[in-house]
C-alpha cells in the first residue's frame, strides 16, 4: 500500500471523527436548556391564554376548626386536596366530590405546619399517595402516609425552620433550612440528610441572614449531560439560587445588582416561556418576574409590576395547561396569574459562580458555605382522623378584576381580607387555595368555566281535551363542576297543569314534563318555552302542545305491579316481583321493559323483557354478600320504538338487610404485673364475626402515656371470614425506674368497623423476695442496701445490668415461694436471718469493691461479681463439698486436681475473653452469658478450690 493510500484512509477516518463530533454537538444544543438546568419546552404545547376565560366559578368550604390558619395546599392525582392548619396543627384533606373534610391532629404540639408537596409513591405494583410537609416551628420534616394513617417526623437541628419542599422522582426530599440558612436533602428509607450551607450564612441558628424559602428540583438528562439542579430564593440575600448536585456547582443571580432595591424574592417555580423553559419568582416588592437560560454567560430576566401596592405576592405554582403561573395576593385578596405567554421585554442579567467543595479549576464559595451529611432519626405515629361533611358557604361567579396588564391578571375573592396563601392546580384544571384569614377559615376553588346543555323531545306533542301529553327533558354537563339546576316553563296555556319530574337537581339529569288537560281546555297550537337555570347561567328549549278536538286511537299501554310491592331480603339473595303490561288504547305495539334506582353489585332480569300487551313478566333481582343494604325504590319503564315512555303505577321496594360482619378482640390475659426491667407477651386472638373479610391493624394507647413501651408483632393480621381466628403478639417491655398501674387500649381498625380490648398493666419495683420475707419489709435496713446495691450501682454498667438478666430469671423462679414460706412460718425466717447475716457481709465487701474502682464502673462491677461468687462459694458451700469429699479424698488424686484446676481456669479464661469482647462490641447476648458464667465460674472456684487444698494437705499426712 503506498503513503498516499495511506493518508487517503486517515483524511476519511479524521471526517469520520468530525462528523461524530458534529452530531453530538447538534444533539447537546438541541437539549441546551436542559443542559442549562431548565426542563425542555414541548414541542406540541397547546397554549391557552388565560385571559381567554373571562371567569370563573368560585366555590368556598369553611374548614371545620375554627381559626385554622389554612397555609400551604396540594392535589393528589384523585382530584383530593391536602392543606396544613398552621394555627391548630394539623394536617387536613377535602374530598369535594363528597364535601368530606378530615383532619388529622399532627404528633408535635405547636409544629406550625407550613408548605405542602404531594406526591404519588409506586413500589412494586402498589401506588400510595403520601403527603410531605415542613413544621416550621419544631423545626421537623413530617411524612403522611394516606394508606395506613402513619405520621413520620424527622427532626432537624433546633432553628432550621424548613419552609419550602419539594420531593423528586426519586423520593428524595429537599427543603429549605430557612432558619440556619441551609438547602437540605433528606432521603426517608434510609432517614440519610445532607446540607448545604449557603456562602453568607448565618451563625446563629434560628437567626438567617439569607432565610431560603422557596425550592424547586429539576432532572437534566441528555446524551451529554446529566444532573440534578436545585432551585431556591434568598428572601433577606435579594438573590435566587441553583445548587448543581452532581458538581456542587452554585450559581447565584444577585437581584440588587438590577438596581431598583429589594425585592424579598419568595415562592419559585418551574414553567414555559414562549417553549423555553424559566424560572419563575413571586417578590415580596410587588412583582413577579421570571428568569431565563443561560446566552453567552448571561441570563434573561423579565418582570411584571402589580397594579396595587403592597399586595403581598406567595404561593406561586405552574399551570401547564394554561401556560400561565397562579400565585395569591396575601394583603388584598386577590388569586392572580402571571401568562408567560407575552410578557414584558426582558434584560440580560449575569450571575456569579462558585462550587461548595471546590473543584479544580472552578472558584470555591465563601465561607461558611460547606456540605456534611448524616443519619438522623425518625419517630412513626398512628393517626386517627376526624372527618366531617361540610356544605359549601357559597357558589358564585368572579369575574376579571384587573388585567390582563403586564401578563398579570387579577380575581378578586368577594369576602374582606380573605388573606389567600397557597395555591395549587388540580388535573383538572381547578385552581385552588387556602384562605388564612382566622375568621373566614376557608379554603377555595375557581372552577373551570360551567357550562350545560338543555335538549327536549319530541319538539311537538298533540293530544284531545282531557288526555295528557310528555316531553323528555335532558340535561347535560359540558364543563365545569355541577350545580343546583332548576326547571321552569315559560308562557303556559290557560287550562293546562305542567309538572317537572324532578325540577330541581344537579346536571347531568334527565326530567319529565307532564302535561294535564281537562275537558274543557282551550284547543289550539301552544309554543312554549322550557326554562334552566342554575349558577346564573340560563339555556332554553322551545316545544309545542297542539290540543285537538278529534284524535284517532292512539296507542298506549300501563305497568302494573301484581305482586309483591315490598321485598324484604339478606345481601347475597334473591327477590322478584311480577308486573302485568295492560293495553290501554289503539293498536298494540312492542313494548321493552327496564329497570332502574338498584345498588351496585345488583343483577337483574325480566322473564319477558318485551312484548306486545297485554303481557305478564316478573322481574328476578340477584344481590351479593357485599351488596349495599338499605331501601331502594325500583322504577320500572316501559318504552316503544315510537318515544312513548311509561313508569309502573306503582314502586315496587327493595330492602336489603346487611349480613353480620364484624370480628372480637380478646386476650390470653387482661391483667399483666411486670416488675422493673422485665418483659412479657401476651397473646391477642381475633375472631371474624359473620361475613367480615379483610386486614385489621393493631395499635394501643396506655393511660398514663408515659411507662410501659408496647408492640404489635405482627401489627396488621389478615382475618378470613365466617369464624376465622388468627393471633398477634403484644410484646410489653417494664422500663427500670417505673412503677404503677397502666390501662392499655388494644385497638383494632379495619374499613369497618372498629373494636377496642382492655389490658392492666401492674408494674412493680424489683423487690428481692427472700430477704424482705426475712426482716419482715422492703424498708428494713438490710433490704434497702441490696437494693440499693442493685439498682444504683450494679444496674448501672452494662455488665452488670447483663448479669442481673440472668440472675432475675433464675432468682425469682423459685423466690416467691420461700417468700411466702417465710412469712407463714416465723421459724424459717430466723433460720433466714442467721443464713443471710455472712451473706450480707460479703455484699457489703463487694460494695466497697465496686466504689473503689470508681469511674472504671465497669471494671468495678466485674471484680465485685467474682468476689461475691468466690466468697459465697467459699462460706456456703465449699465446707459441705469438703463433707462430701472427706471420706474418699485418699481416692483423689493429685493428677485429677490438676484437671479439675485446669479446666476452671480454662473456662474462667474463655469467660473472661467473651467478657471483653461483649464489652468493646457492646453486645448484651454475649455479655449476659459470659458475665453470669464468670460469676458462677468464681463461685465453683470458691468451693472446689479450699475444698481441694484441705484434703490434698489431709492425704499427705
Amino acid at each position: 500500500m503506498s503513503v498516499h493510500d495511506s493518508s487517503t484512509i486517515s483524511k476519511s477516518n479524521l471526517l469520520l471523527v468530525v462528523i461524530f463530533v458534529g452530531l453530538m454537538l447538534f444533539s447537546a444544543i438541541s437539549s441546551l436548556p436542559g443542559v442549562l438546568g431548565l426542563p425542555q419546552g414541548p414541542s406540541n404545547f397547546q397554549v391557552e391564554a388565560v385571559s381567554s376565560i373571562p371567569k370563573f366559578a368560585l366555590t368556598e368550604w369553611t374548614v371545620p376548626t375554627a381559626s385554622s390558619g389554612d397555609y400551604g395546599i396540594g392535589v393528589d392525582t384523585n382530584g383530593k386536596t391536602w392543606f396544613t392548619e398552621n394555627k391548630t396543627n394539623k394536617i387536613a384533606s377535602f374530598d369535594p366530590t363528597s364535601n368530606n373534610f378530615t383532619e388529622w391532629n399532627i404528633t408535635t404540639p405547636n409544629s406550625q405546619p407550613h408548605n405542602v408537596f404531594v406526591k404519588l409513591v409506586t413500589t412494586g405494583n402498589t401506588s400510595v399517595t403520601q403527603i410531605f410537609f415542613t413544621e416550621f416551628a419544631s423545626s421537623k420534616i413530617a411524612r403522611f402516609d394516606t394508606s395506613t394513617n402513619n405520621l413520620t417526623e424527622w427532626t432537624l437541628a433546633a432553628g432550621s425552620n424548613p419552609a419550602g419542599i419539594y420531593v423528586d422522582e426519586n423520593n428524595d426530599v429537599w427543603f429549605a433550612e430557612s432558619g440556619r440558612d441551609i438547602i437540605a436533602r433528606l432521603t426517608p428509607g434510609t432517614s440519610h440528610l445532607t446540607e448545604w450551607t449557603l456562602p453568607g450564612a448565618t451563625s446563629t441558628a434560628g437567626s438567617p441572614l439569607l432565610k431560603p424559602w422557596g425550592i424547586y428540583v429539576q432532572v437534566v438528562t441528555n446524551p451529554l449531560y446529566s444532573n440534578r439542579f436545585v432551585w431556591f430564593t434568598e428572601p433577606l440575600g435579594n438573590k435566587i439560587g441553583r445548587l448543581e448536585v452532581t458538581s456542587n456547582r452554585l450559581t447565584l443571580w444577585d437581584l440588587i445588582s438590577l438596581g431598583f432595591g429589594p425585592y424579598l424574592p419568595g415562592d419559585l417555580t418551574i414553567g414555559v416561556y414562549q417553549t423555553l423553559p424559566v424560572a419563575i419568582i413571586t417578590n415580596g416588592n410587588n412583582k413577579i418576574s421570571i428568569l431565563g437560560n443561560d446566552t453567552g454567560g448571561g441570563s434573561l430576566y423579565q418582570e411584571a409590576t402589580l397594579q396595587t401596592l403592597n399586595s403581598g405576592p406567595m404561593g406561586l405554582t405552574y399551570d401547564s395547561s394554561r401556560n400561565a403561573a397562579w400565585f395569591a395576593e396575601n394583603n388584598i385578596g386577590n388569586i392572580a396569574n402571571y401568562n408567560t405567554t407575552n410578557v414584558l421585554a426582558g434584560q440580560l442579567f449575569t450571575p456569579t459562580y462558585c462550587t461548595i467543595l471546590p473543584l479544580a479549576g472552578s472558584p470555591s464559595c465563601a465561607t461558611p458555605a460547606t456540605t456534611s451529611a448524616s443519619n438522623i432519626t425518625n419517630t412513626v405515629n398512628h393517626l386517627q382522623g376526624v372527618s366531617h361533611l361540610v356544605s359549601p358557604v357559597a357558589t358564585s361567579t368572579v369575574n376579571i378584576h384587573q388585567g390582563p396588564l403586564g401578563g398579570v391578571t387579577e380575581y378578586s375573592l368577594p369576602a374582606a381580607a380573605p388573606r389567600p396563601t397557597y395555591v395549587a392546580v388540580d388535573p383538572k384544571g381547578n385552581v385552588w387555595f387556602t384562605e388564612n384569614n382566622a375568621t373566614l377559615n376557608r379554603i377555595g376553588r375557581f372552577s373551570i368555566p360551567y357550562v350545560f346543555q338543555l335538549t327536549a323531545s319530541p319538539s311537538l306533542q298533540t293530544i284531545n281535551p282531557g288526555q295528557t301529553a310528555t316531553f323528555s327533558l335532558n340535561i347535560s354537563l359540558t364543563s365545569g363542576y355541577s350545580h343546583p339546576l332548576l326547571l321552569s316553563l315559560l308562557n303556559t296555556p290557560t287550562g293546562v297543569t305542567a309538572v317537572f319530574n324532578p325540577q330541581l337537581e344537579n346536571p347531568p339529569f334527565s326530567s319529565t314534563l307532564t302535561f294535564t288537560t281537562t275537558n274543557s281546555t282551550p284547543t289550539g297550537t301552544f309554543l312554549m318555552t322550557v326554562q334552566a337555570v342554575s349558577a346564573n347561567e340560563t339555556q332554553t328549549a322551545s316545544i309545542t302542545l297542539k290540543i285537538q278536538t278529534v284524535l284517532p286511537p292512539a296507542f298506549d299501554f300501563s305497568i302494573n305491579v301484581a305482586a309483591p310491592t315490598t321485598e324484604t331480603v339478606p345481601q347475597g339473595t334473591s327477590a322478584s316481583f311480577t308486573l302485568i303490561v295492560g293495553l290501554v288504547s289503539g293498536t298494540t305495539q312492542s313494548v321493552n321493559l327496564t329497570a332502574s334506582g338498584l345498588p351496585n353489585g345488583v343483577s337483574y332480569s325480566f322473564t319477558s323483557p318485551r312484548g306486545s300487551p297485554t303481557f305478564s313478566s316478573t322481574l328476578n333481582i340477584v344481590t351479593n354478600v357485599n351488596t349495599p343494604g338499605g331501601t331502594y325504590p325500583i322504577t320500572i319503564t316501559g318504552s316503544t320504538s315510537t318515544g312513548l315512555t311509561h313508569t309502573a303505577a306503582q314502586t315496587p321496594v327493595l330492602t336489603i338487610t346487611e349480613l353480620p360482619r364484624d370480628f372480637n378482640l380478646s386476650t390470653s390475659v387482661t391483667q399483666v404485673m411486670l416488675v422493673q426491667s422485665s418483659k412479657t407477651d401476651v397473646t391477642l386472638t381475633l375472631t371474624a364475626i359473620g361475613y367480615f373479610n379483610g386486614n385489621v391493624t393493631l395499635s394501643g394507647t396506655l393511660s398514663p402515656s408515659s411507662g410501659p413501651t408496647v408492640a404489635f408483632i405482627p401489627s396488621t393480621v389478615p382475618l378470613q371470614t365466617m369464624g376465622g381466628t388468627a393471633q398477634a403478639t403484644i410484646e410489653i417491655t417494664a422500663p427500670k425506674n417505673t412503677v404503677g398501674t397502666y390501662q392499655l387500649t388494644v385497638t383494632g381498625t379495619s374499613t369497618s368497623p372498629s373494636r377496642t380490648h382492655q389490658v392492666t398493666i401492674s408494674l412493680n419495683v424489683s423487690p428481692c423476695l427472700i430477704a424482705t420475707a426475712t426482716y419482715g419489709s422492703e424498708l428494713a435496713p438490710q433490704v434497702q442496701f441490696l437494693r440499693d446495691f442493685r439498682d444504683k450501682q450494679i444496674m448501672n454498667t452494662f455488665a452488670g445490668s447483663s448479669f442481673m438478666t440472668a440472675f432475675n430469671a433464675w432468682y425469682y423462679s423459685f423466690s416467691p415461694t420461700v417468700a411466702q414460706y417465710e412469712s407463714q412460718h416465723p421459724a424459717a425466717r430466723t433460720v433466714a436471718k442467721v443464713a443471710l447475716y455472712p451473706l450480707m457481709g460479703l455484699l457489703r465487701l463487694s460494695e466497697w469493691t465496686f466504689v473503689a474502682f470508681g469511674s472504671a464502673s465497669e471494671i468495678g462491677a466485674l471484680t465485685a461479681g467474682l468476689l461475691a461468687g468466690f466468697l459465697i462459694g467459699l462460706t456456703y458451700l465449699a465446707l459441705p463439698l469438703l463433707g462430701i469429699l472427706w471420706p474418699v479424698r485418699r481416692r483423689i488424686t493429685r493428677a485429677a486436681r490438676g484437671r479439675t484446676i485446669t479446666v476452671t481456669a480454662c473456662v474462667f479464661a474463655l469467660l473472661l475473653l467473651g467478657f471483653v469482647v461483649s464489652e468493646i462490641l457492646m453486645l448484651p447476648v454475649l455479655m449476659i452469658i459470659s458475665s453470669a458464667g464468670l460469676v458462677l465460674a468464681a463461685l465453683i472456684s470458691g468451693t472446689l478450690l479450699p475444698t481441694l487444698l484441705v484434703t490434698e494437705l489431709r492425704r499427705t499426712r
